[in-house]
């Protein structure tokens, strides 16, 4: 068991993530925007690519036929989920070393990048072309290979689905070190089983999204509501409609009010109503949407790239917790300008005790389950963690049978020619009751895992999971995903999926130590295989 007594890490979290991670994340990303931008221009060539990508098959087919099993040598605190990767402990470490926008087709409308391409780095190349993906998705530091071999949302998710369903082709290295391309017609069943699959079936080497033409601005409407029937019945509205709006997100800021935005890609705007959100010195984004339940109505012309990265000053509504003070009008003109801190910097500065404590007083979570059930899932949200506010995206699941890969095409529900309509409620903060001593952080993210099960949804992985292989195979169908690792023999190179999800092994055994009489109703659930 762990000394009780808090180090200086511990006991100084805020202070230091305030005087050092801010300005070390500041000058860390200007450093790697540097390396990037001297990089592509001056380095990186199609004939790099394939060079550095012969050095990898070469590596992987080595490891291969040593019988090891394999993972990426990325350092684990450099990844955006809360969990540390100590499942890599022991594996073959394989560099991958890729992170070049490849190529640009204006004509068939697509952009090939490599995995270690960002968000930033997409948006930065593409919006002042006039483009964008078909889902850009919101943080600056998620990259490529992170969102293709995971999942990836946003406010077009509703016409589109997740950013796989963007997806045009993958390029992926398999077990034995052959280099092999998945799309929807060449080798399909991989094709539909790389989406969550946390690099479990090989190395992504490149990939190829859909683009989408964009415009200079979003006219972005806000609609205010004081009741969770009215809010949940506009957006199944705005969402199921015939000719659904563009851009759809809500914001709840409690169990009867909330803010629905509904987005339009214009070229003009009104002068008086334009709100360039991400200035240094600007409220964030959601604390100023807050200000419409009392305002009414409105509308407002935001910069387009300012749309797409519109929560990452914020880091979403997390920075309230980190600098409580991070919102006041002294801080942003001050400090601001230096940006958000970076996870991966917070991640490398986290110490065991405060890792324990994400995991039992703090929550990232998001579920995902068919919009007709989203009134009840707000009611639970609300009575087990009372968090605010929460995000709302809607999402639309295609059915792809015969490969339905990991995520189920929901039984429940209403289909809609082959599609339904979904809605993630993300859930980010401290609970009210963690203060009071009141709130076990294991046993209410268990009843949220069983509650999303039983309505057919789903959950994120970069978070902490409790379930058991049993649930959790419940909850992701591994039919067609185990049928592509026996084919492409990544059952002898690499984990599988729920090895990696699951917490570190040294928490679990903390937990089950110091709330034996609590773990072993879920001893299963922390059992690490």
């Amino acid at each position: 068991m762990e000394n009780s007594k808090p180090n200086f890490l511990t006991r100084n979290r805020g202070l230091i993530i305030f005087l050092i991670v801010v300005p070390v994340s500041f000058t860390y990303q200007k450093l790697q925007d540097l390396s990037n931008w001297f990089y592509r221009v001056f380095k990186a060539t199609n004939k790099l690519h394939d060079k550095k990508v012969n050095e990898i098959q070469s590596q992987v087919a080595q490891a291969y036929s040593e019988g090891r099993l394999m993972c990426t040598a990325r350092a684990p605190w450099k990844t955006m989920s809360i969990r540390k990767a100590t499942y890599k402990d022991g594996l073959a470490k394989i560099p991958i070393d890729l992170r070049n926008i490849l190529s640009l087709d204006k004509e068939s409308m697509t952009l090939r990048v490599e995995p270690m391409v960002t968000m930033a780095d997409i948006t930065r190349h593409l919006v002042p072309k006039g483009y964008a993906l078909a889902v850009q998705v919101e943080m600056d530091d998620l990259t490529v290979g992170g969102l293709c071999m995971g999942i990836g949302i946003e406010t077009t998710s509703h016409q589109y689905g997740f950013l796989f369903e963007t997806i045009k082709s993958y390029e992926i290295i398999t077990a034995a070190g052959k280099l092999v391309k998945a799309s929807k017609t060449e080798n399909p069943d991989l094709y539909h089983a790389l989406p969550m699959s946390h690099g479990t079936l090989g190395f992504l080497v490149a990939v190829e999204f859909e683009i989408v033409s964009i415009k200079k601005f979003m006219k972005v409407e806000y609609l205010p509501f004081h009741s969770m029937d009215s809010f949940g019945e506009e957006l199944k509205f705005l969402t199921g409609s015939e000719k659904p709006a563009d851009f759809v997100e809500g914001l709840i800021f409690s169990d009867s009010e909330g803010v629905i935005m509904v987005g339009e890609m214009v070229d003009e705007r009104k002068e008086e109503k334009l709100n360039s959100i991400n200035r240094w010195y600007k409220p964030w984004f959601y604390s100023h949407i807050e200000t419409f339940l009392r305002k009414g109505k409105a509308t407002e012309y935001i910069p387009i790239r300012h749309y797409f990265h519109r929560h990452t000053p914020s880091m979403f509504f997390q920075l309230k917790d980190l600098i409580p003070f991070g919102n006041k009008a002294w801080y942003r003109w001050l400090f601001a300008w230096m940006g958000a801190p970076k996870v991966s910097l917070m991640k490398y500065t986290m110490t065991k005790e405060l890792r324990k404590r994400s995991m039992t007083s703090r929550v990232a979570q998001d579920l995902i389950v068919p919009m007709e059930h989203f009134e009840e899932s707000i009611k639970l949200v609300d009575e087990d963690f009372g968090i605010y506010p929460l995000w709302v995206c809607p999402v639309r699941i295609n059915d792809k049978h015969p490969y339905n890969g990991l995520i189920k095409y929901p039984e429940s529900g209403t289909s809609n020619k082959g599609h339904q309509m979904m809605v993630d409620i993300g859930i980010y903060g401290i609970p009210e009751k963690v203060s009071k001593g009141t709130w076990n952080g294991v046993e209410t993210a268990r009843k949220l895992e069983y509650f999303t099960r039983s309505l057919g949804g789903f959950q994120m992985l970069y978070a902490d999971i409790f379930m058991t292989r049993k649930e959790f195979e419940e909850m992701f169908s591994h039919e067609l995903y185990r049928e592509v690792r026996s084919k492409f023999n990544a059952d002898k190179a690499f984990p599988e999926i729920y090895n990696k999800v699951i917490p570190e092994k040294w928490l679990i055994d903390v937990e089950m130590q110091e709330e034996k009489g609590e773990q072993e109703k879920h001893a299963e659930a922390l059992e690490v295989l």
